[in-house]
């Protein structure tokens, strides 16, 4: 178990995750130009949420394609 932490509008959260998905966490939100280490305000978390929304649903848009492509063989 790994600790996730990040500070929004001066309140700190910490969260331990299994490992493998605290990385991801932590590769996420440094992308999305969240601060892991310095105080962050909601909307960078909101945009982060948001960006990673986009890929989900990308992903579901993809999977759906691919069943179909299976079905049609």
């Amino acid at each position: 178990m790994k600790t996730v932490g990040l500070t929004i509008s001066g309140k700190r959260y910490n969260i331990k995750l299994e490992d493998a998905f605290a990385d991801f966490v932590n590769k996420d939100l440094t992308e999305a130009g969240v601060n892991l280490h310095t105080d962050n305000t909601p909307d960078k978390l909101l945009k982060a949420y948001l960006r990673l929304a986009k890929q989900a649903t990308s992903y579901e848009n993809e999977i759906e394609l691919l069943i179909e492509t299976l079905d049609g063989l």
